[in-house]
């Protein structure tokens, strides 16, 4: 289900929140919005934020009301959860945008 312009708004605007605050952390930073450049897809879905400093990894997958709990949610959340097990130095963390 696509999202809302409302949502997606909310959602672009959350994404830039989160690059903001990696790159203030020293992080190299890669996100799915306009002005970055695009991370890399993991396991076939490409997550909305990706910060690398050093040897740490951290992936952010940002929801919002009309697109958390979906099947594509559930599936993106797998994927980032499952890679980041795998690596002692990455990090996944799901935020839903608020209202």
């Amino acid at each position: 289900m696509a999202r809302s312009k409302k949502s997606q708004s909310k959602h672009d605007a959350e994404v830039r929140a989160i690059a903001r605050k990696l790159e203030k952390q020293g992080f190299d930073v890669k996100a799915d919005i306009p002005g970055y450049m695009q991370p890399d897809t993991i396991r076939g879905f490409r997550p909305d934020v990706v910060g690398i400093k050093g040897r740490q990894r951290k992936i952010y997958e940002v929801e919002t009301e009309d697109s958390v709990d979906t099947i594509r949610d559930k599936n993106q959340q797998r994927a980032f959860r499952q890679t980041a097990d795998q690596s002692k130095n990455t990090t996944f963390k799901r935020v839903i945008a608020k209202e």
